[in-house]
């Protein structure tokens, strides 16, 4: 029974729809996940250099209310706000890594900078698809 229900929540939703909420669960978590950072771990290179541009409450809030928007947008016909917020907000990720690894004070920024950029590519891709239509 649940997994009827599940197939038929993502019937309704599609792949698009599907997408954006691993992308909302995914900003939901990153959220969370900066606004708990233990006090021993707020002086790795990476936090100290993020948190010279916002403060991490703004970058949680940031990541949030994207992820919020994605989540909203999944059940909707028109997506295009949540695809070019959550690939702008990597897009932003990944060049603050960047430039930081760039600069000399993330030393393997780099890495992050890939997976960020990438997961923005991935997210351009998709919202390009368009849907499969569906038969009655």
């Amino acid at each position: 029974m649940a997994g009827r229900v599940m197939m038929g929540v993502l019937h309704r939703i599609g792949r698009r729809g599907a997408s954006l909420l691993f992308v909302a669960l995914l900003n939901f978590v990153y959220a969370v996940s900066l606004l708990t950072i233990p006090p021993e771990s707020r002086g790795s290179p990476g936090i100290a250099f993020l948190e010279l541009l916002l403060p991490l409450p703004m970058w949680a809030a940031i990541w949030g209310t994207v992820g919020l928007t994605c989540m909203v947008q999944a059940l909707m016909l028109t997506d295009r706000l949540a695809f070019a917020a959550a690939s702008l907000l990597m897009v932003v990720w990944g060049t603050v890594y960047l430039l930081g690894w760039a600069v000399g004070e993330i030393p393997r920024g780099f890495v992050s900078a890939v997976i960020w950029l990438g997961f923005a590519g991935w997210l351009a891709i998709i919202s390009g698809w368009r849907e499969a239509r569906r038969d009655p």
